[in-house]
């Protein structure tokens, strides 16, 4: 039996493939809020276009915002996302919003968070940094390559860039601080 039906998790979304009334359709919601509905020609195919659709909205959110997020929409994204906050990442936030000047390294992060590396660190704090932007899409800077650095959504780009990444100097944007304070992650 051919599986008829596809529901996965993408960017804070749930999306669903489903062959139904003769055709291959898609739904996207985010927040219980249908956002998104089309046909494709494939389970694959629709799940595709879903996930396309989500990227330019996402990305579009981002390009149209006049203003940095005030610090209550910080509040409501976080909220949002703090089922799947870890405490390796609450305790970065943490440690970030109670630094002198709100600046931590990578290094600096880890240890907060009991990780071995500054690998580590930055891998889960550029994972909170996507599940950010994907609750509050901002404007953020580019790799070479074109992607985005999601750690950005939390933090002022490292002026430093000719040091060891280890070295980067992270400054938590202040709306951001003030949401952990309001929140209680500071604690």
């Amino acid at each position: 039996m051919q599986d008829d039906r596809k529901l996965e998790d993408y960017r804070r979304h749930k999306i669903l493939a489903a062959y139904h009334d003769g055709a291959y359709r898609g739904r996207a919601w985010k927040s219980n809020n249908l956002l998104i509905e089309l046909v494709g020609s494939s389970l694959d195919d629709v799940l595709t276009q879903l996930r396309a659709r989500i990227d330019g909205h996402l990305s579009d959110q981002a390009a149209s915002r006049t203003a940095p997020p005030a610090k209550r929409e910080y509040v409501e994204a976080f909220r949002k996302m703090l089922p799947d906050l870890t405490a390796g990442h609450i305790a970065m936030l943490r440690a970030h919003c109670k630094a002198t000047e709100r600046c931590l390294t990578a290094g600096q992060l880890a240890k907060a968070a009991g990780y071995r590396s500054y690998g580590a660190a930055n891998l889960q704090y550029g994972l909170v940094g996507r599940m950010l932007f994907d609750e509050l899409s901002t404007d953020l800077p580019r790799r070479a390559d074109g992607s985005l650095i999601y750690t950005c959504a939390l933090a002022a780009a490292p002026s430093n860039h000719a040091e060891p990444e280890e070295q980067w100097v992270w400054e938590m944007l202040p709306e951001v601080a003030a949401a952990i304070e309001e929140l209680g992650f500071r604690a």
